[in-house]
């Protein structure tokens, strides 16, 4: 009989031969946004054969940029947030780049509301600097910033995937601030926009479950990490021609302008058909080991039902009739307009600016500010993005631009957009301005309900070697965001190879492929600051209640949802709150299992994460550090840049997650 090392050395052999060997074994990825490539890279990291198409011109998807005029034009100017683990491991890691060099760390966002001079700031609440900050920014009363930051974090702890709760789960965000005690009416609006702002859809329509993953791992506080970084130069050339280079070298046949009509399955594994996009040339056809389909709903719609019973093999909508549901999920496009100015805009700040109830629910960025200087002479150029498109008064370029420049003027009556679109004298430099309507890169909607008509990553039973990743595909990141599009690129890859090893039965490399977990709190340390906070919201809600704030009469509010008498409930709300919250905090703390439900959107398993005890002592370290600079403040002791809201990696004490 074989020792346990002989057995080791053995098992270690065969795992070198299959990553070897691996490249017998041949891979179709349909779809070159960041989902695609992200499976691309990894997959010919683990040895295979992979071929890759895209329908478009250029590589990136959603990331992708255009070239017009010897300018890179972004899809859309991306926001990427400290804790896309998968997606720095992409970046820094595989691609070998740095971000410091690359990106440029936000501290926050800045509003301005039509006119008004003065901007209003926001900043990521990861510590209490920013925290102190936010509740003086002015963009609501403070106690009603104290309630915003409190509902979020009311829902980062709440019990959604309970059982026997499945169609009680399917709630908006904005139902779920209705049924709080703690919401006010300019809270669910500063919700609302939000959503609006960065995903392009209503509170009442966002799964309140999805939005629950985003903020769990969101609040990070008191980590210091920044709002978001920004790409110090066009998405192209910052970080998709690093990744088609890279390709190229690992060997990858990758082809754009090329598009697939139709995949099939067959005994042997998944028949492809494509060609020539726009061309009505003959199709080409291959057979596959496995197929990664990552695409955006409409042409994954048209590959599940695609082609008619006289084609050999199977449609996937036949082997799996639930992705029929795919037609029901939504996207949308965000027109956006890279406005070039013949001048620079004195006082302009670097931030991300939403321009607060402004029409198509506009936002503003200085790429000037951003990118390299040697491209903009010393001019302005604005990012003008339109989060609700929908609402522009027509579909033809030229009066979407206009109808976007003149809304734009109202928040900045200094810059001189013309009488007409083209209008030589103003300010607008025409050679250099693009718009792009998006229509072919739309954004996926997670909406109540969509979460179920969302393709799984894999099929075993019924699609064996086809496999989804994409924003469409079910994630533990839900909500459409990057790295839920590169987790699912690398969850893709990973079920690929652990497919191929069982069809060659052979074992799985020493290093398979994996995700990166992200490090979150817990269920328990969610719920014990909900708790630690509740009195301090209640008194926050009762104090709008009776403040006279928003100049009315309370006598007058009381035909509007009986505030006075809502004021009178407060109390009993209280003592229910407290211990509704209380059951829920001791059945996280009870339940070793308790983050690791995987029944639906609501899904923590890929998260590591922080224990109470260790959430305790992070939180208490950050308060005795801010007590600390308060008191040499006010003993006349100069205090390090260390807090500076502008610094927010240089960090005071904290325990080590």
């Amino acid at each position: 009989m074989n020792s346990p090392a002989k057995r080791k050395a053995a098992a270690k052999a065969k795992t070198a031969e299959l990553e070897k060997s691996a490249n017998q074994t041949s891979i179709a990825i349909v779809g070159g946004g960041i989902a695609g490539l992200t499976a691309a890279i990894k997959l010919l990291r683990a040895g295979y054969s992979v071929t890759l198409f895209e329908r478009n011109e250029r590589l990136g998807g959603n990331m992708s940029s255009r070239r017009v005029n010897g300018i890179e034009h972004d899809v859309y100017p991306h926001m990427f947030c400290d804790w896309y683990e998968n997606f720095w491991d992409l970046y820094e890691n595989e691609l070998g780049l740095s971000r410091e060099a690359n990106f440029d760390a936000r501290a926050g966002v800045k509003m301005l509301e039509q006119g008004s001079t003065d901007y209003r700031e926001l900043f990521n609440p990861t510590k209490m600097d920013a925290i102190i900050a936010n509740l003086k920014s002015g963009v609501m009363s403070p106690a009603e910033m104290l309630l915003m930051g409190y509902s979020t974090l009311d829902l980062a702890g709440y019990p959604f995937n309970r059982e026997g709760y499945k169609q009680l789960d399917e709630l908006s965000v904005n139902g779920f601030l209705y049924s709080s005690s703690t919401s006010t009416e300019p809270v669910a609006e500063m919700m609302n926009y939000m959503l609006q702002l960065i995903w392009s859809i209503k509170a009442e329509q966002t799964t309140a479950a999805t939005y629950q993953d985003f903020l769990r791992h969101t609040l990070s506080f008191p980590n210091g990490a920044p709002f978001a970084h920004m790409l110090k130069n066009s998405l192209q050339d910052a970080l998709i021609a690093p990744i088609a280079e890279l390709l190229a070298t690992l060997g990858a046949d990758v082809r754009v302008s090329t598009e697939v009509s139709s995949v099939r399955l067959v005994d042997s594994g998944t028949q492809l058909e494509w060609g020539r996009t726009g061309s009505k040339a003959a199709k080409k056809s291959q057979h596959f080991d496995a197929v990664v389909m990552a695409l955006p709903n409409i042409p994954l719609c048209e590959l599940i039902f695609g082609g008619d019973e006289s084609s050999p093999g199977d449609r996937i909508v036949k082997r799996e009739p639930s992705l029929a549901q795919t037609r029901r999920l939504r996207s949308v496009p965000i027109p956006v307009l890279n406005l070039y100015l013949k001048r620079k805009l004195p006082g302009f700040p670097a931030e991300n600016i939403g321009l607060a109830k402004a029409k198509y629910g506009l936002s503003v960025v200085d790429i000037a500010q951003l990118w390299p200087a040697s491209k903009f002479d010393g001019k302005t150029a604005l990012v003008l993005a339109a989060s609700e498109g929908e609402g522009l008064p027509s579909n033809e370029p030229e009066e979407m631009v206009r109808a976007m420049l003149l809304e734009l003027k109202q928040y900045y009556p200094e810059i001189n957009v013309g009488k007409k679109y083209g209008d030589r004298d103003c300010d607008v430099d025409w050679d250099k301005t693009y718009f792009r309507s998006n229509a072919d890169y739309p954004l996926f909607l997670n909406d109540v309900g969509s979460w179920d008509w969302r393709p799984a990553p894999a099929y075993p039973d019924t699609l064996p070697g086809l496999f989804f990743a994409g924003d469409l595909a079910r994630s533990n990141v839900d909500m459409a965001t990057v790295e839920g599009a590169v987790e699912s690129g690398v969850r893709a890859a990973s079920l690929v190879q652990e497919y191929d090893a069982k069809r060659r039965s052979v074992p799985m490399p020493a290093k398979p492929i994996s995700i990166i977990k992200h490090t979150t709190y817990g269920n328990t340390a969610l719920r014990a600051a909900k708790l630690a906070l509740m009195p301090f919201a209640y008194a926050a809600k009762a104090w709008t209640q009776i403040s006279p704030d928003d100049g009315r009469s309370q006598l007058k509010a009381l035909g509007n949802s009986l505030q006075s008498e809502h004021l009178a409930l407060l109390p009993m709300q209280y003592v229910v709150d407290w211990w509704t919250n209380a059951y829920w905090f001791w059945d996280a703390a009870l339940s070793p299992d308790e983050d690791e439900r995987p029944l639906g959107p609501a899904d923590h398993s890929d998260d590591k994460f922080i224990g109470f005890g260790a959430a305790a002592l992070m939180v208490l370290g950050e308060f005795a550090s801010y007590a600390s600079e308060q008191c040499q403040k006010r003993a006349g002791i100069k205090v390090a840049d260390a807090s500076s809201l502008e610094n927010s990696h240089k960090r005071r004490w904290r325990p080590k997650r």
